[in-house]
C-alpha cells in the first residue's frame, strides 16, 4: 500500500470513527444517561440501559479506531508540528486521549458493575440500592466529562488549521 493509499484510509477512519464515537458519546452523555439517572425508578432506567448497552460498545471501538488512526495521522502529517496550529491539533488530541480514558478507566466498568447489580433482579437490598445510586452518578459524572473532553477534541480539530488567523488577529 502506498503512503498516500495509508493516508486516505487512517483519514476515512478517523473521520467515520470520530462522527461515531463523538455521536454515540454526546447522546449517552447529554441525554441518555441524564434521563437514566432522573427516571431510575419509573421504568425509564430499563430502557436507558438497553440504549447505553447497545451504545457503549459502539462509541468504544469506535474510539479507539479513531484514536489510533488518529495517531498515525499525527506522525505521519504533524510530527514536530509546533506551530500554533499544531499545537491547538496537539491539544484537541490530547482531549481525545483523555476522554477515552476516562471511559475505559471509569465509565466501562461503573456501568458493568451497575449492570451486574441490575441483573440480580427486583429483590435488592438497601446497599445494593445505595450502591447502584452512587454508581449512577459516577457513569453521569464520567461521562460528562468524557463529552465535554470529546468535545473539545472535536473543536480543536475543526478549527486548528485557522488557529494562526485567530493568534495573528489577536
Amino acid at each position: 500500500m502506498t503512503t498516500v493509499t495509508l493516508l486516505l484510509l487512517a483519514r476515512v477512519l478517523h473521520i467515520l470513527g470520530g462522527v461515531i464515537w463523538a455521536g454515540s458519546m454526546f447522546a449517552l452523555s447529554f441525554a441518555i444517561i441524564p434521563i437514566a439517572a432522573r427516571h431510575a425508578d419509573d421504568g425509564a432506567g430499563r430502557w436507558t440501559a438497553q440504549v447505553s448497552r447497545r451504545l457503549g460498545p459502539v462509541s468504544g471501538i469506535s474510539a479507539v479506531v479513531t484514536v489510533l488512526s488518529g495517531m498515525y495521522l499525527f506522525a505521519t502529517l504533524h510530527k514536530g508540528d509546533m506551530s500554533v496550529g499544531g499545537i491547538v491539533l496537539g491539544a484537541g488530541a490530547a482531549a481525545a486521549v483523555l476522554s477515552l480514558l476516562v471511559g475505559v478507566l471509569i465509565g466501562r466498568p461503573t456501568g458493568l458493575r451497575m449492570a451486574k447489580l441490575q441483573s440480580e433482579g427486583s429483590n435488592q437490598s438497601a446497599a445494593t440500592l445505595a450502591e447502584l445510586a452512587s454508581l449512577r452518578g459516577r457513569v453521569a459524572w464520567s461521562s460528562r466529562l468524557a463529552g465535554i473532553l470529546l468535545g473539545l477534541a472535536v473543536l480543536s480539530m475543526a478549527v486548528f488549521r485557522y488557529a494562526p488567523a485567530f493568534a495573528a488577529a489577536g
